[in-house]
């Protein structure tokens, strides 16, 4: 077992997982119709054209034994499951997925300081309070989930914990079914280093095959690669995003959300030009994000309640702080001055060196007064 970015001056690293539900389509199936559950189940996305057109969803294990995976057509998972009498092709329910997503969400809520809904079948969590950043209880935590999970929505799940997310979403996929990988900060470059690049996400097939081209076929051939030519060759964000991720790095925190709500909020973080000890050495960058972000308000037509402040610590710890206001307001001035409160709050609870300053409104209304928004972006 392994984990993810450093700890810097004896600061305790955040306690990150990520929960994954198992094949999560196929697996509701096999809920609600448990004698199947030995058989080859296959969910299709069916377009209507023919009996064969369309895509395949999800697959549970039995099937991916024959070959049939995600994203396959459905013509091809049939000529792989010709001669098997007993394999079934279903049409996807979503309604009924949503209704078990739910339960399992409910569940996982329970046990987390700060809850990331991510989508119907997986979401981060924040533990480091709730765990003390202890990975041992951290671990006893993610074992409890589980059960909890399985009792509440009779599912299986497998989860990561790590101190960042990038790390937390590459263990939960490292034992699947019914997993759990626990990856502690010592030993993040060593749990890296044999994965394949593309078990980094958001390192596909293209970026995969020109990697490899350039000699990069393991996470730590990526770690030791220069960074000027990955930038040279991949551009500056995802240059350094594939390096960081290469050697356990991330930074970007849990951000608080529920299911149906994760789309609910506008953030910016930016990278300070150097590293700031004291609330006023970032008014400037304050202001530039209060106005980036009031921006994408005033376009998508938005009044706001909720200020919120993300703070991205030298040691990669995350701070969060949040107000909400009486009442809705669309205004900038408003938006900044509440931001600047609340970063001067949180400087003046102890010392610390910001890296990255974030700002975060939510709890929408239309700002014509025509009620609140429940998917804008």
């Amino acid at each position: 077992m392994a984990a993810g970015s450093a700890v810097a001056g004896g600061t305790a690293a955040m306690v990150v997982m990520h929960v994954d539900f198992d094949y999560f389509f196929a697996q509701c199936e096999e809920l609600r119709r448990p004698e199947i559950k030995d058989r080859p189940v296959v969910v299709c996305v069916f377009s209507g054209r023919t009996g064969d057109s369309g895509v395949v969803s999800t697959a549970n294990y039995v099937a991916r034994r024959y070959g049939v995976k995600s994203g396959m057509p459905i013509r091809v998972a049939k000529a792989r499951l010709a001669g098997v009498p007993e394999a079934l092709l279903l049409p996807l329910d979503a309604p009924y997925y949503r209704q078990v997503s739910e339960k399992a969400m409910a569940a996982i809520k329970n046990y987390t300081d700060v809850f990331e809904y991510v989508g119907i079948d997986e979401c981060y969590l924040d533990a480091s309070a709730r765990t003390g950043n202890d990975f041992d209880v951290a671990s006893s935590l993610a074992q409890e989930i589980k059960g909890a999970v399985r009792a509440q929505a009779g599912i299986s799940c497998s989860i990561g914990v790590a101190p960042n997310k990038m790390l937390a979403k590459v263990a939960s996929d490292m034992h699947k079914p019914d997993g759990l990988t626990v990856t502690r900060p010592q030993d993040a470059a060593a749990f890296m280093a044999a994965l394949e690049v593309d078990r980094i996400p958001g390192i596909g097939p293209k970026t995969r095959g020109r990697l490899a081209e350039l000699g990069i076929r393991t996470a730590g051939d990526l770690a030791s690669f220069d960074l000027f030519r990955l930038i040279e060759e991949f551009g500056r964000k995802n240059g350094t995003y594939m390096h960081n991720a290469a050697r356990g790095i991330d930074d970007e925190p849990v951000a608080e959300s529920g299911a149906g709500e994760h789309r609910q909020q506008l953030m910016r973080i930016v990278t300070l030009k150097k590293d700031a000890a004291a609330s006023a050495e970032m008014y400037g960058e304050l202001e530039q994000v209060c106005r980036s972000v009031h921006e994408s308000a005033k376009a998508k037509g938005l009044a706001f309640r909720t200020v919120g402040i993300i703070l991205i610590l030298k040691d990669l710890e995350s701070v969060t702080r949040s107000r909400t206001l009486k009442s809705h307001t669309a205004s900038y001035d408003q938006l900044h001055l509440t931001a600047r409160a609340i970063l001067d709050g949180a400087m003046a609870e102890g010392k610390r060196e910001v890296r990255r300053l974030g700002v975060r409104i939510s709890d929408f209304q239309d700002s014509t007064g025509q009620g609140t928004l429940s998917d804008f972006l």
